[in-house]
């Protein structure tokens, strides 16, 4: 008798501790739930910058496309050294001639003289615009630059050299050729003598007046 109670309480003893386990454990999972909560919140929040992130990164790179001929000029607002502001890519009823520059490019500092004198003589018909990247250049240089060749033109500031890198940003100077319509018609590298300049201006002229009288 005695031997079947000792059983009978050891077997009570096994069933009382296996169901404190269960609910000890149960309990442990609830708490571990609550305490992942956070952590869990946290990720959600991480995963959506994540997502964020790459999505920027992609507009990113969309943005950065390069411009090649037959393209529309983008839009972009860029500080001119008189302190106004300019959208290059503005409709316009006017060609537009783009030299990108710096005041420690020789070849830049030779071309000035001719692209004002070019400006002077055409600009009823075409702007010109000359676009320093001060990105590689120094602000007092480019101010000393402009004042020392009297530039009747309007010299912009591309302070990040974002536009120079989306025609390449290859050397100085560098020319971009765009027509009354906005649309870019050529990309050229390097120095251009008066006479080159002046028949490329002439091109874009012709190209509006064909236009006009069509």
């Amino acid at each position: 008798m005695k031997r079947f109670l000792f059983i009978r309480a050891m077997v009570m003893l096994v069933v009382v501790g296996a169901s404190w386990g269960v609910i000890e454990n149960t309990t442990y999972a609830a708490n571990l739930s609550m305490e992942n909560a956070p952590l869990k919140e946290e990720y959600g929040r991480e995963r959506l910058k994540a997502e964020k992130e790459v999505e920027d990164e992609t507009d990113a790179v969309e943005v950065m496309k390069k411009i090649k001929p037959g393209q529309r000029l983008p839009s972009m607002i860029l500080k001119g050294l008189n302190g106004k502001t300019y959208d290059v890519g503005v409709t316009r009823n006017k060609a537009l001639v783009i030299s990108f520059w710096a005041s420690w490019c020789d070849p830049c500092r030779l071309e000035a003289p001719m692209l004002n004198e070019l400006y002077s003589k055409y600009k009823d018909d075409v702007d010109v615009y000359g676009i320093n990247v001060t990105r590689y250049d120094r602000l007092e240089d480019v101010q000393k630059f402009s004042r020392s060749l009297d530039l009747k033109f309007p010299i912009l500031l591309d302070e990040q050299g974002a536009l120079f890198e989306r025609f390449g940003g290859v050397a100085f100077p560098t020319h971009v050729m765009v027509d009354h319509h906005g649309q870019v018609r050529e990309i050229i590298i390097g120095m251009l003598s008066e006479q080159e300049l002046e028949r490329k201006i002439k091109t874009l002229q012709k190209k509006k007046v064909s236009l006009g009288a069509e």
